[in-house]
């Protein structure tokens, strides 16, 4: 379920409502503060108990609540109804103009009336999913606390730049103090649906780095410096004989004892010169296939022969070889048990939603 609301919910969101809900980071969740000091935060009551359809009831998004005179079977102000609950046309259009005024700089001109549409459909499906949770989240009294919500706008301001104020990190994301708490509740409805098991277990962690080895190997690298001497494509055969003579002359004085740093500063056309012509270290695929075969074949603290690529003539030095290795488990048991717990929440999520969706009356009245 790829939407906009999710993306705000479980990912903007994401050390909150993933560590948490999985146990996986170093924090424990804040248990519940006493009233007096922590009251519960829920998204606002209906002013008035919803009926089933086609009666429609009270808007309890974050658009604006309205409520419809209930004789209007089929009214002509409304874009969707979840279980009673409305998302109004103009209050649509509001929330499309906000969010394209928040992307204007993005979106090109020729790609504004593409963007709107894809805008509106993206909204409409928040509402449904937003209305959905909220329901529920009602239904089973599951409510988020103030202590609760302040330590997740904590956790997030922990997560952004230092530069950047909290404040200002989620007015340009469009996420309000109503979305973290529903968030929270998100979190812990996920939580009940799967009846807290969406931890991952020692022996779901070792069969994914059994059949994941491939993931878990440390590639080979190699620690190499360089001399290269430049061919240019306007060169006449005089010009490329005097850099092949150049290049071969560098060769023989490396040979010879002379010091590489020193002839690659003053004889070098690499910008790495200015570090003696060290590259650093480099893996297989970062550099041109003959220079790569070249350094890879070679070995420690050997001057090789020369190496001619479509950038010039080189010679190379490998200082280090770093062979390859397999990450043990223990070094990668945390972020493989954060990542199956993230497949679990989601699964859950998404199981959730079908649940939700299957019982609902959702109407959309955007043909009429």
């Amino acid at each position: 379920m790829n939407t906009h609301f999710l993306k705000v919910i479980l990912a903007v969101l994401l050390v909150v409502l993933i560590t948490a809900a999985m146990g996986c980071g170093k924090k424990e969740e804040a248990p519940p503060a006493p009233a007096a000091t922590a009251p519960e935060e829920k998204t606002a009551e209906p002013a008035a108990a919803p009926t089933p359809m086609p009666p429609v009831g009270v808007d309890r998004s974050p658009i604006a609540p309205s409520v419809l005179d209930p004789a209007k079977a089929a009214p002509q102000d409304v874009v969707i109804s979840v279980d009673g609950v409305v998302l109004k046309k103009d209050e649509l259009a509001r929330k499309v103009r906000v969010k394209m005024s928040l992307y204007k700089e993005k979106i090109p001109a020729d790609k504004k009336k593409e963007a709107e549409k894809g805008l509106r459909k993206q909204l409409i499906d928040d509402f449904v999913l937003r209305t959905l949770l909220t329901n529920e989240a009602d239904k089973k009294n599951v409510a988020a606390t103030g202590k609760e919500i302040s330590n997740a706008i904590n956790e997030i301001k922990a997560n952004i730049p230092p530069d950047k104020k909290v404040e200002d990190f989620l007015k340009e994301n469009d996420v309000s103090r109503q979305d973290i708490a529903l968030g929270i509740r998100i979190r812990k409805l996920v939580e009940m649906e799967a009846g807290k098991q969406l931890k991952a277990t020692d022996k779901e962690i070792q069969t994914f780095y059994d059949g994941n080895k491939d993931k878990f190997t440390s590639p080979a690298t190699v620690h190499v410096r360089h001399i290269l001497v430049t061919i240019d494509s306007k060169d006449d055969e005089k010009i490329k004989a005097e850099k092949k003579q150049k290049i071969d002359n560098l060769h023989k004085q490396l040979v010879d004892g002379a010091d590489f740093a020193e002839l690659a500063k003053n004889n070098s056309d690499c910008p790495s010169k200015e570090n003696g012509g060290d590259l650093g270290e480099i893996k297989k695929g970062q550099t041109v296939k003959p220079f790569e075969d070249a350094a890879f074949s070679q070995a420690e603290n050997v001057i090789g022969p020369v190496v001619s690529t479509e950038f010039g003539h080189h010679i190379i030095q490998v200082l280090k070889r770093n062979p390859g290795k397999v990450v043990e488990l223990g070094e990668v048991k945390d972020q493989i048990a954060l990542y199956l717990g993230q497949q679990k929440q989601s699964e859950t999520f998404n199981r959730l939603i079908m649940r939700l969706r299957k019982n609902a009356a959702i109407v959309f009245y955007e043909n009429r």
